[in-house]
């Protein structure tokens, strides 16, 4: 018997165990695929680079949702979206989240081409600037939305009211909610096609405008709300989980409680999280996807995370004399280590270290004394300012691995032990000669010394400690 590792952080609990629960109800074999969402973002006024973030990462904690993201415009209010002129631009997507903002897009045939799926079935999320766009002479975008705005109003926080509270999207929404600072838009038409989910009131138009939405296009359901101007706002609980509902609600995928359909509940995100460890085992997160709380090293100059991974990089101006680390706070002696790594700029070799300490080399606090396991250039072990070259790749390693995209990793450390499993080929078995210098210590990610500026990305990082003596990832 095995157990799986979970996400280790999910922004509503009570949504996310009605979620887990209700997975878990789905016999394994009959899980279907995730949802394939498409969010076009990008233009005016808004920060798209930290919303896109926000929304995948904060809805797929909440349902079943892998993404495709294109984000187009920069900060225009006039730009054709690349996608959009395909003539079948949604085919393969259950559902389509636009998230921009282009007011002075205004080519009718443009605008025709946009709608054109949504009438024919493909369902869709539509965020807050979107109401502004798309201002051809006709009423065909409004119509689509649901609502009709024209001018918002000023920038205040204002109670947001759940106005269905029976309905399953509304479910877990509070009576009332505070925003954050927002903008509240005006809304002068609310279709005959859709049902107001919640208003907030406006002291300028005196008058309680719509802000959710569902609504009804040709063969599609849309949801809506002009709620999100700021990221702050998105960041919210209460914000991500009626989103997240209103888009399983737009796909059909939300039961009449308000949980995910069976089968469309979160699900691990990454390849380590979905390994199943051995029963008995414990696993935990040492990277929890969003800041390297629990980890210590050249932090902010060239440690940083991005889209959920830890990022280690340096140009030719500020290249580590040493190689720098970022290490755990935490030591382990025997434990498992699954992880993804990846090198995207130079050809020099990164690594994990174990069994050793931090040092301090070349003025940098953070290098290491210790055991290396070495990807994906110079695939093999060292041993960092002690014996150098302890372990030689024997060929196997090279052929799994993959020089500049995702590998696939598992590290198993036990005693004098070290297996090294790479894209699901154990290409490392060795004992070291010398056990007394397998000692408890911090595990270390490295970004080697260079002279050419680099990068190199991890992410996963599942750890357990006092491991079962076998391999998890190894396929044959």
């Amino acid at each position: 018997m095995r157990t799986t590792i979970r996400p280790a952080v999910l922004a509503s609990l009570s949504l996310a165990g009605s979620i887990l629960a209700a997975s878990a109800r789905l016999p394994a074999q009959a899980t279907p695929p995730p949802l394939r969402a498409l969010l076009i973002t990008g233009g005016c006024c808004h920060d798209y680079d930290r919303q896109k973030l926000i929304l995948t990462n904060g809805i797929s904690d909440r349902a079943a949702v892998e993404w495709v993201v294109v984000q187009e415009g920069g900060t225009s209010t006039q730009h054709k979206v690349s996608v959009y002129g395909k003539r079948d631009w949604a085919r393969g997507f259950d559902v389509i989240v636009h998230n921009e903002c282009f007011s002075d897009e205004k080519d009718l045939d443009w605008l025709k081409g946009i709608v054109a799926p949504h009438a024919e079935g493909v369902p869709a999320v539509v965020i807050h600037c979107a109401m502004h766009c798309y201002r051809a002479e006709t009423d065909e975008w409004f119509k689509f939305l649901g609502v009709t705005s024209r001018r918002h109003g000023s920038h205040f926080a204002y109670e947001l009211k759940n106005r269905k509270p029976d309905h399953p999207v509304m479910k877990g929404f509070p009576a009332s909610w505070q925003t954050p600072k927002e903008e509240l838009y005006n809304i002068v038409k609310v279709w005959e096609s859709a049902t107001p989910l919640g208003t907030g009131y406006s002291p300028e138009t005196k008058a309680d405008e719509t802000c959710i939405w569902l609504n009804t296009y040709g063969k599609s359901r849309v949801f809506g709300t002009t709620v999100g101007h700021y990221a702050e706002t998105m960041q919210q609980p209460v914000y991500l989980d009626f989103l997240a509902r209103g888009l399983l609600w737009a796909c059909d995928k939300l039961d009449d409680n308000g949980e995910p359909a069976p089968g469309y509940g979160p699900r691990p995100r990454n390849w380590s999280e979905r390994q199943k460890f051995p029963d008995g085992e414990k696993p935990v997160a040492l990277f929890n996807g969003k800041d390297l709380v629990g980890w210590e090293g050249q932090i902010g100059k060239y440690w940083s995370v991005a889209g959920g991974e830890i990022v280690a990089s340096h140009g030719q101006e500020n290249a580590p004399k040493a190689s720098t680390y970022l290490t755990s706070r935490i030591t382990y002696r025997n434990f498992r280590l699954i992880f993804e790594g990846k090198l995207v700029t130079s050809e020099m070799h990164s690594g994990v270290s174990l069994w050793g300490k931090k040092v301090e080399k070349e003025g940098d606090p953070y290098s290491y004394l210790g055991h290396l396991v070495m990807f994906p250039s110079d695939w093999g072990f060292w041993d960092l300012y002690r014996r150098n070259g302890i372990y030689r790749d024997d060929g196997r390693a090279k052929a799994a691995g993959r020089q500049h995209d995702w590998n696939q990793m598992e590290i198993l450390a036990i005693g004098d032990r070290i297996r090294f499993a790479v894209n699901g080929k154990l290409v490392a078995d060795w004992k070291d000669p010398q056990p007394e210098l397998c000692q408890p210590g911090v595990i270390g990610l490295q970004l080697h010394s260079n002279n050419v500026p680099q990068e190199v990305r991890f992410r996963g990082l599942i750890v357990s400690a006092d491991p079962k003596d076998v391999m998890v990832t190894v396929k044959d």
